[in-house]
């Protein structure tokens, strides 16, 4: 029998010019896929202070502007180590603006993310996806363009 675990986390849509930015996830269920920057908050955390801090730790950039886009939770069976787990996950997704810094980490050394990376919202695969960067990305594709 698995361990059952409940996670909640947050994650930024950052846009830019058509494309999202995503990072490569290193571990965890969703470990080779592309995901949404984004994490848990730590003890005692600011919803908000932990989304900026999440981002600047996963692609070196500093966001200021949150506004809550989404709500989304799924359930993913995975082994962790020899260990099956599995985990109701909800995330909240907020849009993102306000950005600065001049360069995104295209490799990190942090334990979470393999890098960051701009895509294009009209041809990223979808298979590639977690399961909240194909939420954003495929209610992306379906809202009318301006």
């Amino acid at each position: 029998m698995s361990e059952q675990k409940t996670h909640l986390g947050i994650y930024g849509v950052m846009l830019n010019d058509g494309n999202i930015l995503l990072i490569k996830k290193s571990r965890g269920p969703y470990k080779g896929k592309l995901d949404l920057p984004g994490g848990k908050l730590e003890h005692s955390e600011d919803l908000l202070d932990g989304l900026a801090r999440e981002i600047k730790e996963e692609t070196g950039l500093t966001a200021k502007n949150f506004k809550l886009y989404d709500n989304y939770s799924v359930t993913v069976d995975f082994n962790d180590g020899g260990k099956e787990i599995s985990m109701y996950h909800v995330g909240l997704l907020y849009l993102v603006d306000g950005v600065s810094g001049d360069d995104i980490k295209e490799t990190t050394d942090e334990e979470d993310s393999l890098g960051a990376t701009w895509n294009p919202i009209a041809n990223v695969d979808i298979e590639q996806l977690s399961p909240f960067a194909k939420r954003a990305i495929e209610n992306m594709r379906q809202e009318p363009q301006k």
